[in-house]
């Protein structure tokens, strides 16, 4: 007797040792149906557990994923709908034969347990295991699901900075006319996310939607640009939009279809927004190019109402307020028009210095400027450092033409105006004072 408790004893801590270095194991995984696999296994491994691996759908449905090569699924529902019975903090037993019916399991018996596989407070996985289940063994099985919930999320990290990185890989490489740069860096964003067709479109208030790329699609052909609102959002398995607000009263609207092969999943959501919120930072800064295009090509951008106005109602609203702010502009000397490239990494760089109370905008010059509001004079200035730091750096290393930063500061005097404010910025930047 006490040799074969010895044993099981021995037999439960190898079991043990083997659950730790799994968890450090799953972390590798490629991507989310290698790391359920990696469960599955495991669990026929160690328990001899034949379970199976089911995904959340957009709908919110879970599909029949994954399981153990040579399983018998004749039993086995390929769709289930189990939000009203799910708990996210821990496992759900369905023992009741009628439930269990009710739910696609035929001719099971003892019960099922539903393991949630959660991330970002969603459960977007789930295990399955068909027959009892001692509770020791639970529990190991709900310290490995909670451990996949946090590779889900790691995963999706590194797919959103992988597809960040390869956008701005192409935005940097971009070189030509507005046209072909559009044609590039949307068609890259299509390929990340593994759309089959893809419309992005300029809108503003009380004029024409401007179509800047479509590869046309028939879910579009005649269909009109959604009037979404910034921050909206639009998702099914078929189509997804989203809206952005992109400067100076302007809107831009991305939508991405599937293919009937492929529809989205949650992940492949999730990708196309990080992509789009890229995307929008760099329309901000080159949708006014499109006004430079021939109109047989590309349909102009309708005319921007020029920044200064916004910097004069700020200036106006300090002035009653008496409150203090600053001004940032960054430009390209030498430069009639801007580069794309360059300008959507300026415009880039400089937001990442601004509060959500900030203005950001392109000047008629074609210069990027910032209206730093409510903030004393070192906030300005130390802002300003930041931004020329960070771009002098961006220069070197992307072998990009250099960017001067330039700042002035409000309230100046009683004479002060956006074209006053933007010439003394440009003389502390050493350019000519105009």
């Amino acid at each position: 007797m006490h040799a074969l408790l010895e044993k099981d004893e021995g037999d439960r801590f190898r079991r043990l040792s083997a659950v730790m270095g799994f968890l450090g194991h799953i972390r590798e995984s490629a991507d989310e149906r290698e790391l359920i696999l990696s469960l599955i296994q495991a669990g026929a491994v160690w328990y001899d557990l034949d379970a199976r691996g089911y995904r959340r759908e957009l709908d919110g449905r879970f599909v029949l994923e994954a399981w153990l090569p040579g399983a018998d699924l004749t039993h086995d529902p390929h769709e289930l709908d189990l939000d009203q019975v799910l708990a996210l903090d821990g496992p759900t037993h369905i023992s009741s034969i009628i439930e269990m019916e009710q739910y696609g399991w035929q001719s099971v018996q003892g019960e099922v347990l539903l393991m949630p596989i959660v991330s970002a407070d969603l459960v977007r996985r789930l295990l399955v295991v068909i027959g009892p289940v001692e509770g020791e063994i639970e529990a190991t099985l709900q310290l490995v699901c909670r451990s996949a919930g946090a590779v889900l999320d790691h995963l999706a990290e590194r797919r959103g900075r992988d597809i960040r990185d390869r956008l701005v890989r192409r935005l940097s490489a971009s070189t030509g006319s507005f046209q072909s740069c559009v044609r590039a860096v949307v068609g890259e964003y299509l390929g990340a996310v593994e759309a089959a067709a893809g419309r992005v479109a300029v809108t503003r208030p009380a004029q024409p939607t401007v179509t800047l790329y479509s590869t046309g699609g028939e879910g579009w052909v005649t269909e009109p640009v959604p009037a979404l609102a910034p921050g909206a959002v639009e998702v099914s398995t078929r189509r997804i939009a989203l809206g952005f607000a992109i400067g100076n009263g302007a809107n831009a609207v991305i939508e991405l279809l599937a293919s009937p092969e492929r529809p989205f999943t949650i992940e492949r959501a999730q990708a196309a927004r990080v992509g789009a919120d890229v995307l929008s930072v760099w329309l901000a800064g080159i949708a006014l190019g499109a006004s430079q295009l021939s109109a047989d090509r590309v349909p102009a951008v309708p005319a921007t109402p020029p920044f200064e106005e916004a910097m004069r109602e700020e200036l106006t609203k300090a002035r009653r307020l008496s409150l203090s702010g600053g001004v940032l502009v960054a430009s390209v000397p030498g430069s009639a028009v801007p580069d794309p490239r360059v300008l959507s990494i300026v415009i880039r760089t400089v937001r990442a210095e601004l509060r959500s109370a900030d203005l950001l905008g392109q000047l008629s010059s074609g210069d990027i400027a910032a209206v730093l509001v409510r903030t004393n004079a070192d906030g300005v200035a130390r802002a300003a450092v930041r931004v020329r730091e960070r771009l002098d750096a961006l220069a070197r290393a992307r072998q990009l033409p250099p960017v001067v930063v330039g700042h002035a500061l409000y309230p100046a005097g009683p004479g002060e105006s956006p074209v006053v404010l933007v010439a003394l910025a440009r003389k502390e930047a050493g350019l000519v004072f105009s």
